[in-house]
């Protein structure tokens, strides 16, 4: 299983399974670019979340393999069934 995560400004944001960070990369220069705009991203916990993203703002995109016994089967990307787990709090 693969876990991506962005890091935008001091916030991290670990992205559902499925969702393509590649798109997120793409959305995140076309922002840049433009002097700043929003940014979708479906988080861990079936979520959106919608993040200004403008010049000087440092982003960080990280991707690591993780054990399928670490990935948690509602993790679908699915924004009709949210769910909260303990460690979602970081978000709030």
């Amino acid at each position: 299983m693969r876990r991506d995560t962005v890091k935008i400004g001091e916030d991290r944001f670990v992205l559902a399974q499925g969702h393509d960070i590649e798109s997120v990369k793409a959305a995140t220069v076309a922002a840049l670019r433009a002097n700043g705009d929003l940014v979708n991203l479906v988080v861990y916990g079936n979520r959106e979340v919608s993040v200004l993203v403008s010049p000087g703002v440092a982003v960080i995109f990280t991707s690591e393999t993780v054990e399928a016994d670490d990935f948690d089967t509602r993790d679908t990307g699915d924004l009709h069934t949210p769910f909260a787990a303990i460690t979602d709090f970081e978000y709030m």
